[in-house]
């Protein structure tokens, strides 16, 4: 499988900006460490494909972008995460669910999720973190992103997300574009641009038919219109956890939990599921470095 790649762009002298990537073998990883249903693959797909693209802003290293949704359906929610160096890891809050009578349902996932929220955290590492929410329009990501960048940084932002899973679990594409006007884009070829959008086949579909990220958007989405590729780099499903950080995190709890979990214990990465055994030893030393 080919790697997965994020680009920026700008697009008509520098009047829109453009992000676009293809998530085909990160969201695959992430169905497979999860062990996720069809309706958890698109909802944790389509936010690690949007946060890969909004981790372009961050400015710091180390820092990090969260994108969260919650919703109070069977499905629940699902949080992504991705490093400004393009290191993604997420989780499903309901990652098994599966609706046997109305096996449509199982492609839409709006329905499931219900009313709810969506919310971005940018932690750039040297400052506060920024939080934002809004409601949800439509609980499909794509739609409720642009809202969210509407609604909480007032920048008209065209959204598309798009991912394929066949009925054996194997993603066949996974990608998107997200196009933001600054304010001294021309409204006439924003509108073009928007024309151009609705007449986009899906992307995942494009993407599946061998069409590569750049060649959807040349081809349809700035058909007619010059833009220009700044950057180009490489994003991976890679889980940051370590035995260093699951230590630290124990020793906040102080002596008395600690000493409560003295027999061993085994906590798992909710983002990689991996096993982290502590023994008897292990938990007598983390005591004593407090």
């Amino acid at each position: 499988m080919n790697k997965d790649i994020l680009i920026r762009a700008t697009a008509h002298d520098n009047q829109f900006r453009v992000f676009a990537v293809n998530s085909t073998a990160a969201v695959q990883k992430a169905r497979d460490l999860h062990d996720l249903s069809p309706l958890a693959t698109l909802l944790l797909g389509k936010l690690l494909t949007a946060t890969a693209m909004m981790s372009w802003d961050l400015k710091h290293p180390q820092a990090e972008v969260t994108l969260r949704v919650d919703g109070d359906g069977a499905l629940e929610g699902a949080v992504a995460i991705c490093t400004a160096e393009g290191k993604l890891r997420g989780y499903a809050h309901n990652p098994k669910l599966f609706i046997e009578d109305k096996l449509n349902d199982n492609f839409f996932i709006g329905k499931q999720l219900g009313k709810g929220t969506i919310t971005t955290i940018r932690n750039d590492a040297s400052r506060k973190p920024y939080t934002g929410t809004c409601a949800l329009v439509s609980g499909e990501i794509a739609e409720d992103l642009a809202e969210y960048y509407l609604q909480s940084e007032q920048i008209p932002t065209a959204v598309n997300l798009g991912l394929l899973i066949d009925t054996n679990a194997i993603v066949r594409a996974s990608g998107g574009f997200i196009i933001q006007q600054m304010p001294f884009a021309d409204v006439k070829m924003a509108d073009l641009i928007s024309t151009n959008i609705k007449a986009t086949p899906n992307v995942s579909d494009l993407m599946d038919m061998g069409y590569s990220i750049e060649d959807i958007l040349s081809n349809f989405v700035f058909k007619g219109i010059s833009w220009q590729k700044n950057e180009e780099k490489s994003i991976e499903y890679a889980c940051t956890c370590s035995r260093e950080k699951f230590s630290k995190a124990l020793m906040l709890l102080g002596e008395k939990e600690l000493t409560e979990m003295a027999e061993g214990i085994e906590p798992v990465c909710q983002y990689c599921n991996t096993v982290y055994a502590y023994s008897h030893d292990d938990m007598i030393n983390l005591i004593n470095k407090l």
